[in-house]
């Protein structure tokens, strides 16, 4: 596929709304030009509970539970490049939200990186996991130390399948079912 040019016909702090032209094609895709993605899946291995935030989605005009995510910065991806800028805004995406930062005997695992709509999107989403102990030392609970977007509610939490299924809520979203499936597969590879 050869293109030959790319015009922003809205252009939002979210995403571009485009139109390209290729060569040999009569018609110009319409498609959104947004930055990558991350979603963290924390795991607190000595009490066997997950790391959840809730917070309003304003697309659906209600709150979710849901895994930290967030997105990648371009200027994250100008200086460590598109692979690496990944992992930086994970560890970004989880401090702000959480504020948990990961030390260095703590790695983030990419279960999955993949686009979520390659219909319209040019973007990519990364499902990363990571195992962390005694979480609720880590994790500030009070959203007034967390260092969040300025138009940004997010409040997070911690669960236990004691509790409830802490992935019930997680699995209504087709991105919080993606990383449902990864983690479920990860227990078989």
């Amino acid at each position: 596929m050869n293109k030959l040019s790319e015009e922003i016909l809205v252009k939002t702090p979210v995403f571009n709304v485009v139109s390209k032209k290729f060569e040999n094609q009569s018609f110009s895709p319409v498609g959104l030009n947004c930055n990558d993605w991350v979603m963290i899946c924390v795991k607190d291995t000595k009490n066997d509970r997950w790391l959840l935030v809730e917070q309003t989605r304003w697309g659906i005009e209600g709150k979710t539970i849901e895994f930290p995510c967030g997105t990648v910065e371009p200027s994250e991806v100008e200086r460590y490049g598109r692979f690496f800028a990944r992992f930086v805004a994970a560890e970004r995406e989880l401090k702000e939200e959480t504020g948990l930062k990961l030390n260095n005997d703590v790695h983030l695992i990419e279960l999955a990186t993949f686009n979520p709509n390659p219909a319209y999107f040019n973007n990519t989403m990364t499902i990363f996991y990571v195992e962390v102990p005694d979480l609720e030392y880590k994790v500030s609970f009070d959203a007034s130390n967390l260092t969040l977007d300025k138009d940004e509610d997010c409040k997070p939490f911690l669960t236990s399948s004691g509790d409830y299924d802490p992935l019930y809520e997680v699995r209504k979203s087709g991105l919080g079912l993606a990383a449902y499936g990864l983690l479920s597969a990860r227990n078989y590879l």
